[in-house]
């Protein structure tokens, strides 16, 4: 008799050694009879084009759990139309099981949101949670405050601490992508499966591969910054045009915006200021009188006057990079996340803020500008209005959104 169930679901594209990895230290915390794992058609949370066939996906979760006895996989959110939501999922487990102890297994990410999750109370009401926390993204403390934050209509919630295995979907696909081996990431019969089936090797075909053409802006950065800040830009130039391809902007301004976004960075502080009392987009008096700030304006200024780039989208990237504003283009985000999560940055919270870019860029601004005006607010510095318009934004663009 079937007790116990767990219920796993995700994209899987591919699905690799850092979900089993998951599932080992669930299935070792908490006793559950039976695993099904739920390859999703069209995860809500998430960009649904360029998602690997349902087939491939189905048959690469079979082959990756096929040596675990109480593990299936299940094809019912494959076989429905439109978007995936975990309430539906839930929902026919629970009419296929009605005496069973259901489980939905998620990470601390999803888990932290799940109260803006569409019907969360509906799903609460069907089934527990398990929450995967790594030791190195949240304390237990705070996972296990959430839980008793959403289990106080009687839900049986379980928070389990994984140990970090660090690895991700989309890095796999990149390193295919680029010919580089990612077998170490993924059970042998799912390596072979996408071998025969050559199955990720399009992402090679990048058309910022060749970056030759842009050489006269790496030597005026180069030139204008110093070794680290040079660095740097590269970076997000890089990080830029991941993000651009994953969300569907045109990678080459994402390359030219992320490339040229410091290039006043380290001009004398005058020569910035002049430059920022010449822009044409509004300044405020705050932007004026705070040097830190000066550089973003003073580049979509100088990138104008000097380089002859008058395309909106590149000037309004550079220009809102640091500060953000309302209504914010796409290019503008994804510039502003490159910024954030490019390869040399090494803050506390930067493996989060990777997470978050993948997610959504709603999310992922949301969650960058909580820190940033928790930063100025702690620092007891001013905040530009344009910060402000841009949180209250994306507060309001992620209260609406039902995952």
């Amino acid at each position: 008799m079937i007790r116990s169930i767990g219920i796993f679901g995700g994209t899987f594209d591919p699905v690799h050694l850092g979900h089993r990895h998951l599932l080992d230290e669930v299935i070792a915390a908490v006793s559950l009879d039976k695993v099904f794992i739920i390859p999703a058609k069209i995860p809500p949370h998430k960009m649904a084009s360029g998602l690997t066939s349902e087939q491939d996906r189905f048959e690469m979760c079979e082959l990756a759990f096929s040596d675990v006895d109480n593990i299936e996989v299940s094809d019912f959110e494959l076989k429905n139309e439109g978007k995936s939501y975990s309430y539906y999922t839930v929902k026919h487990f629970r009419e296929l099981y009605p005496d069973a102890q259901l489980y939905f297994i998620m990470g601390s990410d999803q888990f932290l949101t799940f109260d803006k999750w569409y019907k969360s109370a509906e799903i609460l009401e069907m089934t527990g949670i398990i929450a995967v926390s790594r030791e190195d993204e949240i304390s237990h403390e705070e996972l296990e405050a959430k839980a008793r934050e959403l289990s106080g209509g009687g839900s049986s919630i379980i928070a389990v601490n994984a140990k970090p295995f660090e690895i991700s979907s989309t890095r796999i696909r990149e390193l295919i992508g680029s010919g580089e081996d990612a077998s170490m990431y993924l059970a042998p019969k799912v390596q072979e499966y996408i071998k025969e089936n050559n199955l990720y090797r399009q992402e090679a075909k990048d058309p910022m591969q060749d970056k030759k053409k842009y050489g006269k802006y790496k030597d005026i950065i180069k030139d204008m910054l110093s070794k680290k800040r040079y660095q740097h830009s590269l970076n997000v130039a890089d990080a830029a045009v991941k993000l651009a391809k994953l969300y569907g902007e045109d990678e080459e301004k994402a390359y030219i915006a992320g490339i040229l976004h410091d290039v006043c960075k380290e001009l004398p502080q005058e020569e910035q200021l002049a430059l920022v009392l010449r822009s044409d987009l509004d300044v405020c008096e705050i932007e004026k009188k705070a040097p830190p700030l000066y550089h973003a304006v003073a580049g979509s200024v100088y990138v104008k006057e000097k380089l002859g780039i008058n395309d909106p989208d590149i000037i309004c990237a550079i220009r809102y990079h640091t500060v953000g504003c309302g209504n914010m283009d796409k290019l503008s985000q994804i510039v502003y996340i490159a910024d954030l999560i490019s390869e040399d940055r090494d803050y506390k919270d930067v493996k989060k803020m990777r997470k978050y870019a993948e997610q959504g860029l709603d999310k992922a601004m949301l969650e960058a500008l909580k820190f940033s005006v928790a930063d100025s607010v702690g620092k007891e510095n001013t905040i530009p209005v344009s910060t402000l318009e841009c949180y209250n934004d994306f507060v309001k663009a992620n209260s609406k959104k039902e995952v």
